[in-house]
């Protein structure tokens, strides 16, 4: 073989051995480098179950935490069965309406006797009348009256101690014009005017006069109100119970048994609430106990005497 050639043959050698060196080389830095991605990948946080589903929930229908909470303080109440003996009765009458509509209308869909003790003077007072009429509650005028508590607002319209008795008697007409429906009434606060005879006198005319019954929320222990209406032969009754004086909803429940006690043992009782959805889901999950221990739930206007 001629020199030449050789040559030839040694630089075509030498070449195909750079190829392969070179192929050599490259698939080593793509194994570095595949290695380096996966080290980076085993590196990386995955995303939580909780932000996965945060990235995918659906928004949810707003609920009120006492609905949430119901479940955890009242047993589920097994339908009754068979005919109920009726041995006592109670009524119910929810105060402080006409400063909102939602919980008023939640009131409304109660599928037993409610009372709704309207405010005067205020955004939703005759709404409230309206609405409660077309769902076949009893309305009342929560008639406003000034407190022992001189620091205490009874709100528009109130009955307060240094007016006249024309002023009163003014006052009490326009209470009572307000809104519609009024078949009776109760006072709002009042501890100082229900402790006066004579004040007292001069609203119970106003109310005679007008065939309205009064109930006595008894604010205070030395009210004379109850008292002063049985005398004028107007149509009265007292409060029982204050069903959430504390707006917490094992108290009212504590309170919703004592209904069912003082009915049993007396004959009957008349509850007061306020407008508060806690006072509200209470209500719609005990009342069906009451009657199930023989308590007839009743239009306070059947209790007045």
């Amino acid at each position: 073989m001629k020199k030449s050639q050789r040559e030839i043959i040694n630089i075509i050698a030498l070449v195909i051995i750079l190829i392969i060196a070179f192929n050599i080389s490259n698939l080593f830095n793509k194994s570095i480098k595949e290695e380096n991605n996966l080290r980076n990948t085993q590196n990386i946080k995955p995303a939580t179950t909780n932000e996965t589903e945060l990235e995918v929930k659906e928004p949810e229908e707003p609920t009120y935490d006492s609905e949430q909470y119901t479940d955890l303080i009242v047993d589920d109440l097994a339908s009754s069965e068979g005919e109920i003996n009726f041995s006592s009765k109670a009524a119910f009458i929810i105060d402080d309406l006409g400063y909102e509509t939602e919980v008023a209308k939640k009131m409304m869909e109660l599928e037993f006797p409610v009372a709704l003790s309207i405010l005067p003077f205020l955004q939703y007072s005759e709404f409230t009348a309206e609405e409660g009429e077309k769902n076949n509650k009893e309305i009342m005028l929560h008639l406003p009256m000034e407190a022992n508590n001189s620091g205490a607002d009874p709100g528009p319209g109130a009955i307060k101690s240094d007016m006249s008795e024309e002023e009163i008697r003014q006052a009490v007409r326009d209470c009572i014009f307000n809104f519609p429906y009024i078949i009776g009434v109760n006072n709002h606060m009042g501890s100082k005017i229900t402790e006066d005879r004579e004040i007292m006198e001069i609203v119970l005319e106003e109310i005679k006069k007008y065939n309205l019954f009064f109930i006595d929320s008894i604010t205070t222990k030395d009210s004379i109100a109850y008292e002063v209406a049985r005398e004028m032969e107007i149509k009265s009754a007292v409060r029982t119970v204050f069903l959430d004086n504390e707006n917490d909803m094992d108290y009212i429940k504590g309170q919703i048994l004592e209904v069912q006690e003082t009915a049993l043992r007396e004959g009957e009782a008349i509850a007061i609430g306020h407008s508060r959805i806690s006072t509200f889901y209470v209500l719609k999950r005990m009342v069906p106990e009451l009657i199930k221990a023989g308590i007839e739930i009743v239009p306070v206007s059947e209790l007045v005497k």
